[in-house]
């Protein structure tokens, strides 16, 4: 074959192969197109479809809703039980606690000694929080109300002029009344907002419960019957077990929480404590013990802190002391120790524990321990960090720094001067499994709190054992202890553990 005619069979071979490249370049955008006009259309029919679901569930809330409020009405103008209040559950009484840290003598720890204890506790799983109801979205163009809490501004729906109402009268009657008026449709916006509030803020039961008083009052008027109704009626319709009484001619609630709380008087309806949501209030009350469908007792324990937003920031700076590079500049949210000073105290330590650090200052501390014990074994990142907690915080029972006896959540411990043991034990649990990823029990002796921890390394020293696995004595206020050190009035005292 001349070169001329290989030149002209070369050309048309790729004019064809063009050809066919463009045709199936063209069938590859038609099916393209086809594939995204299919999709684009089964998007469209769930979307369809998750709407008409969303309104048929909005509905039936909403007929339910209704139902169940008009029912309700009918039960507050019923005659209502008197009861008195029993007294408040009042804080274990305090054990002595050393004045000053005891220290800890420079000796080579013994081989590994089991320690005696009377109790493990075991956490249940925590109860699941109060779901969100399906309220619909309020007008974008309704007027906002703004309210602070704890310093931070929040915002809901609500023209003031057409929301505002007055009782006729301050019993069983008036609240029926009004709860008819609430009711109606146009409350909705400020529950889909509050709710919203809740979740965005990540403010918790307690929380909430603050929330609905913060802008009941600054709509209604603060410690008004009228605010202290419309709170009433936003907690049952947000899904919350809770009581309207009448004490001293004023309206109050009565609410039930997962726990026991310290200073608060309570009545008990059917088996339940409810507690009376004033802490000075005690005596005689008027109650409706009827309860709303479908309510749900409130959580003390919180699934983490609050995100208050601002610039209430106070900094402070720890040092260990025996590894001066272990020095952690951290940021302390003041509206945050507001919330926290305000939270109940409780029986239980491992709702300090668990709830814990704030992202502020996980940001600020976590870094620069992590970069401290990066590449230590378990024993000894372990061994750091309860020297940190050990010597980076000055020491101060609770009678010395607040006059009674309180544990103190984690951001507290970096926030107040000073911090004691059972507050040392809470942070440093915090530290270990945030760190390390190990379980911790808190150790609860007559007068003292510790901790240990389940380590994967065997170590010399004082243990428990707890369900088959050694759990290492770690005391944060016993001063220059190592890990298995044990305070030796304690060696043979029966300990309480807490398993976190």
């Amino acid at each position: 074959m001349s070169m001329r005619r290989l030149i002209i069979a070369m050309m048309a071979l790729l004019l064809t192969l063009s050809v066919s490249a463009q045709v199936d370049r063209n069938a590859y955008i038609q099916q393209r197109k086809q594939m995204q006009q299919r999709f684009q259309q089964q998007q469209g029919q769930m979307r369809q479809q998750y709407a008409d679901s969303r309104r048929k569930a909005q509905q039936e809330y909403a007929e339910f809703r209704r139902k169940a409020n008009e029912e309700y009405a009918a039960s507050l103008s019923q005659g209502w039980k008197q009861t008195s209040t029993l007294p408040p559950v009042l804080p274990p009484k305090a054990e002595p606690k050393p004045a000053r840290q005891p220290m800890a003598p420079i000796q080579k720890i013994p081989s590994a000694i089991s320690l005696p204890y009377g109790e493990v506790v075991n956490l249940p799983a925590p109860p699941h929080s109060v779901p969100i109801p399906d309220i619909p979205e309020p007008e974008p163009s309704t007027p906002m109300l703004r309210f602070s809490l704890y310093g931070q501004i929040c915002e809901v729906h609500a023209d003031s002029d057409v929301l505002k109402f007055q009782l006729p009268s301050v019993d069983e009657r008036g609240a029926a009344s009004m709860w008819r008026v609430l009711s109606q449709e146009k409350y909705n916006g400020i529950l889909h907002d509050c709710l919203a509030q809740r979740e965005a803020l990540h403010l918790g039961d307690w929380g909430y419960l603050r929330l609905l008083q913060a802008m009941s009052e600054q709509l209604l008027g603060k410690g008004s019957d009228e605010a202290v109704l419309m709170q009433m009626y936003l907690l049952t319709q947000s899904g919350y077990a809770v009581r309207l009484a009448k004490q001293n001619g004023h309206f109050a609630l009565l609410m039930p929480f997962t726990h026991t709380l310290y200073g608060y008087s309570f009545v008990t309806i059917d088996g339940q404590e409810y507690y009376l949501l004033s802490k000075n209030a005690k005596g005689t009350v008027l109650v409706c013990e009827v309860g709303f469908p479908k309510e749900k007792v409130a959580n003390f324990q919180m699934a983490e802190l609050p995100k208050f937003s601002g610039k209430q920031i106070q900094e402070r700076t720890f040092v260990a002391k025996h590894y001066g590079d272990m020095k952690a500049t951290v940021r302390v949210n003041k509206a945050l120790i507001e919330f926290l000073d305000d939270y109940p105290e409780s029986n239980a330590l491992d709702c300090y524990a668990l709830v814990g650090l704030s992202n502020e200052a996980k940001e600020d501390l976590y870094p620069v321990l992590r970069t401290q014990i990066k590449g230590k074994s378990k024993a000894d990142a372990v061994a750091m960090l309860l020297n940190f907690v050990q010597t980076a915080f000055d020491y101060a029972t609770d009678q010395e720094q607040f006059g009674y006896e309180r544990p103190l959540f984690g951001d507290e411990s970096l926030f107040y001067p000073s911090n004691d043991c059972e507050d040392r034990s809470i942070l440093y649990s915090i530290l270990v499994r945030d760190l390390l990823g190990l379980d911790v029990a808190l150790v609860r002796w007559p007068g003292h709190v510790a901790t240990a921890v389940c380590l994967t390394e065997e170590v010399a020293g004082d243990y428990f054992t707890i369900d088959g696995r050694r759990f290492t004595v770690c005391d944060p206020t016993y001063i220059g202890a190592d890990i298995g050190q044990t305070m030796p009035n304690f060696k043979n005292a029966s300990a309480r553990l807490i398993k976190l």
